[in-house]
């Protein structure tokens, strides 16, 4: 009868210790993402853009993504997004990387694309958006 317990006791003692590792809520960081940007800086610049994934389907020689990069900023800029292409239980089957240039205050839409063999790949694989940087 006691044995349960003391499993339950362990695993609660061990969460408590997890969450006592873990930083503080509200505590300030001196970089996102290793980037070596402040937290404001990198906020400002993301105000700036935004991007996401408008389409995933196959295609006869993979699967491809089509996504769109908005520039809210006052002067044209390159911007560098990585798709990655996953399969339901989040494998990762193929990433990308694609330039796309964008004019100011406007919205630009692409298209990537991986080679996946139509015979083995899976049935449903997901494109998600894995970063944007301006280059």
């Amino acid at each position: 009868m006691i044995a349960p317990y003391l499993r339950l006791v362990g695993v609660l003692g061990g969460c408590a210790a997890v969450l006592a590792g873990c930083a503080r809520a509200g505590t300030p960081t001196a970089e996102v993402d290793g980037s070596g940007k402040s937290d404001s800086a990198h906020s400002s610049t993301e105000m700036q853009r935004s991007a996401f994934v408008t389409g995933c389907g196959g295609t006869p020689v993979g699967w491809q993504a089509t996504a769109v990069v908005s520039n809210r900023d006052q002067v044209e800029h390159r911007y560098l997004v990585v798709i990655s292409f996953l399969t339901v239980e989040s494998t990762v089957l193929e990433r990308t990387s694609t330039e796309v240039t964008v004019a100011p205050g406007a919205t630009q839409d692409f298209t990537t694309e991986t080679r996946l063999d139509p015979v083995t790949r899976p049935q449903s694989v997901r494109c998600v958006l894995r970063g944007v940087e301006q280059l």
